[in-house]
């Protein structure tokens, strides 16, 4: 047994496959690329975007994120994102971790980075993004306010840095 099912950037399969154990099961998997996440950072101030999700259908509070292109490695995709989403380009960008954001069900790998010594970049969505213009705002106002868990972790890797209030 076989199901597929293809979006825009996502391959949805369905398939009877065997564990380690010998058990056979349905496994779901959702083929999606590996991605970046860049949280903006300005002494113990960060930079969030407030962007329309639809698959939710409401507005979310979080750091520039997206999908690696072809040929990009993980640091410059953080960069086009980050200047894509908010409106500036790294001096610096510290990678802060990695790892997979579901692996229940999906195979996206995530790059996480922190941004610091900034500089103006024109904002360049893509025609599929709907963002309100970033805001800043203290790292402890930002944790009560997100409920995106890549942002929430760049957060705690920034107030692990030393910065609170």
């Amino acid at each position: 047994m076989r199901v597929e099912c293809r979006g825009r950037r996502v391959v949805f399969r369905a398939s009877l496959e065997e564990l380690p154990n010998g058990r056979r099961v349905v496994v779901d998997r959702v083929e999606f690329p590996s991605s970046v996440a860049v949280l903006p950072v300005r002494g113990c101030e960060v930079l969030l975007v407030r962007q329309y999700r639809p698959t939710l259908g409401e507005w979310t509070l979080e750091a520039p994120a997206g999908t690696i292109k072809e040929g990009e490695s993980p640091e410059e995709a953080a960069s086009r994102e980050l200047a894509e989403e908010a409106g500036f380009r790294p001096g610096r960008l510290v990678k802060v971790g990695e790892g997979y954001v579901s692996p229940g069900y999906s195979t996206e790998y995530m790059y996480l980075y922190i941004a610091e010594d900034l500089a103006p970049a024109g904002a360049e969505p893509e025609y599929y993004e709907v963002l309100e213009p970033p805001v800043w705002m203290n790292v402890d106002e930002a944790m009560e306010r997100v409920r995106d868990v890549k942002t929430l972790l760049l957060l705690y890797a920034v107030k692990a840095r030393g910065c609170s209030g």
